[in-house]
């Protein structure tokens, strides 16, 4: 009975895992910097400028949250992973693991947010159509397909 509930965990667990969020990172997008987004929204280059400033000012962070993010889940693999463990140690693992991701979200968000900032409500309103687009695109290609370069926008 016990083995059986740890496994009934430890398949949970894995579940949550890779249900995650991606990263801003993980996409390795810079959408400002593409031709087709700077022509439709109209972009100015202090704009691109500082779109590129705020990036570059999270990257940083982003790397080492997706590093401490990466850590975490290999841990709590482990942990999973060893016949020795106890629940109390899969919530610890569970816990901090949910920490480093919701740090790393937080992180991408406020970029996001900011990025946001430096667009007028009209290009925001025209990125938001341009985003929508591109993930409807991405939804009607088959699985494995690559997708087209440097047209589709970040999430």
């Amino acid at each position: 009975m016990k083995t059986l509930r740890k496994s009934f965990i430890c398949l949970i667990l894995g579940l949550i895992a890779l249900a995650g969020p991606s990263t801003a990172l993980a996409q390795g997008f810079k959408w400002w910097q593409n031709e087709r987004f700077q022509k439709e929204l109209v972009l100015t280059p202090e704009q691109i400028t500082r779109l590129e400033g705020i990036y570059q000012t999270s990257e940083p962070l982003l790397r080492a949250q997706k590093t401490a993010l990466d850590r975490r889940d290999n841990r709590l693999s482990k942990v999973i992973a060893d016949p020795k463990s106890d629940e109390p140690a899969v919530l610890l693992a569970t816990d901090r693991l949910e920490a480093a991701r919701g740090e790393l979200s937080r992180t991408r968000t406020l970029m996001l947010f900011r990025m946001r900032r430096v667009l007028t409500d009209e290009q925001n309103v025209k990125f938001k159509e341009l985003h929508e687009h591109d993930r409807r695109e991405r939804e009607r290609r088959p699985k494995g397909d690559p997708k087209p370069d440097d047209t589709s926008c970040p999430d």
